[in-house]
């Protein structure tokens, strides 16, 4: 009983130690360690927080891209979990889906149906990602039609 709560100890003091470092490297703007540490760390929000600040940088989508090339599989895994998270939120879908593109773009040439626990997070993105482009193809059609009927109202000005 004695051993077990000792390695249960260990185990806690381990986890403190390494979201000290996780708030040190946000601190330091260590953007790049802080999303790899907080994927590692199973901190989805921390994650999506520290992607925003990445591409709140100049370069900050390549930055995420090179980021993601040194992520192995695993780590993968649960970016994707997250991304599927991230993205039924409309808040979040501008940052989801640009991590998306670049873990899309980036050199890891992933196959999704192969690997059945990444196909899973990826197809469950599928429906909101559709979800949003429609919404932002709803919005850009009204913004091409308020342009129009304000040009035609400038001419009959005239």
């Amino acid at each position: 009983s004695s051993g077990i709560n000792a390695e249960y100890g260990e185990e806690e003091k381990v986890a403190s130690e390494q979201q000290q470092e996780l708030r040190n490297l946000l601190f330091q703007g260590q953007y790049a360690a802080a999303f790899s540490l907080s994927i590692t760390l199973n901190m989805p929000y921390k994650c999506l927080t520290v992607a925003e600040k990445i591409l709140a940088v100049e370069d900050g989508t390549n930055q995420l891209r090179s980021v993601i090339d040194n992520l192995g599989l695993d780590e993968i895994e649960t970016l994707l979990e997250y991304l599927a998270t991230w993205n039924t939120n409309s808040k979040h879908t501008i940052t989801s889906q640009t991590v998306l593109f670049a873990l899309l773009s980036s050199r890891k040439s992933l196959d999704f149906s192969s690997n059945p626990k990444l196909r899973v997070h990826w197809e469950a993105l599928i429906p909101y990602t559709e979800r949003h482009f429609e919404r932002l193809t709803k919005l850009q059609q009204n913004s091409t039609f308020l342009q129009y009927t304000w040009d035609r109202m400038k001419l009959s000005e005239l």
